[in-house]
């Protein structure tokens, strides 16, 4: 198993004292890249003309929600990396994050809720797969998964449901 922490160095002994300027940039780094992204990827005056069903949450919550969740996504990423930054976990988390960033610019700039759905369901497979292989190597990274996992499994309904209804 490759491991990139220091010698001695595991999940249980790694300290905020010395692992907070990796632990930073994760969460700087999820939570920056998925800003701009949102940024760039804004919904725009389309959204409006679609049917959108009743129960998609407001940005008033749906923004705080994400930000935490964000931070969770991150932590176990964090966490991971600490553990074996080779492994299929980080890689599985990698590609995770790349298609969240894939998301919103599918579904608001090119239009596609079709392409957006597909996306998301294989964000959706690919995090149950993350959390079974996480908890073997690392539980915590897998119970963080999961208010993820729960986030994006209704992220999968309420696109679902716009594709149904559009």
């Amino acid at each position: 198993m490759a491991r990139c922490a220091a010698a001695g160095d595991d999940l249980t002994t790694l300290s905020l004292k010395r692992g907070w300027p990796l632990l930073l940039l994760f969460v700087g780094g999820v939570i920056g890249i998925g800003y701009v992204v949102g940024l760039i990827a804004a919904p725009g005056p389309w959204l409006a003309e679609l049917r959108i069903p009743d129960l998609v949450l407001p940005g008033s919550i749906s923004t705080p929600l994400w930000f935490l969740l964000a931070t969770a996504f991150a932590v176990a990423g964090w966490r991971l990396w600490v553990l074996d930054s080779a492994s299929l976990e980080m890689r599985l988390w990698l590609g995770i994050q790349i298609l969240s960033w894939w998301y919103a610019p599918v579904f608001f700039l090119i239009r596609s809720t079709l392409l957006a759905l597909i996306i998301i369901l294989i964000m959706a497979v690919l995090m149950v797969w993350f959390m079974l292989r996480a908890w073997r190597s690392d539980r915590i990274s897998s119970y963080l998964f999961i208010p993820c996992f729960l986030w994006v499994a209704y992220v999968v309904a309420m696109n679902a449901a716009i594709v149904t209804m559009n």
